[in-house]
């Protein structure tokens, strides 16, 4: 029984780092660097101003995406990241095809959902035994 826990925290571990580093440095961190630069051109949603849903975008992609590679509070940080994606699949890319073999030269919904996905276990399952909120969090006996 001992090695099935191992495995299954072993995979909580691999979803968290490897949906948390893509989504804070191949998405993340490149908005963050386009609003230290000034450059704020982002979509518009919900009537906010493309400055908020930037800055919005950066706290889930960035902010909330290291907590969870470090399993910090891993429940609640899956909360911003599954609603970004939401938006980015359904609202951004919402005419857009499912899948990038249909989009052609254009988006599609699919690395949105995609992430979606991973968020989603995160937060079903929460961060496992290798994580912060392992160390802060467990019951001491």
């Amino acid at each position: 029984m001992q090695n099935k826990v191992c495995i299954y925290d072993l995979a909580l571990l691999l979803n968290r780092i490897i949906f948390g580093t893509y989504i804070v440095f191949g998405h993340g961190w490149g908005k963050l660097e386009r609003l230290l630069d000034g450059n704020i051109q982002f979509s518009s949603v919900f009537g906010l101003p493309p400055i908020v849903n930037l800055i919005l975008a950066i706290f889930a992609e960035v902010l909330c995406g290291i907590a969870l590679i470090l399993g910090f509070r891993t429940r609640w940080v899956s909360i911003p990241l599954i609603a970004t994606m939401l938006v980015a699949a359904f609202v951004v890319h919402g005419s857009d095809p499912f899948f990038i073999a249909k989009a052609g030269s254009g988006g599609s919904k699919e690395l949105a959902v995609l992430f979606l996905a991973g968020f989603l276990t995160s937060l079903l399952l929460g961060s496992g035994r290798y994580s912060l909120d392992f160390i802060l969090y467990r019951k001491k006996n």
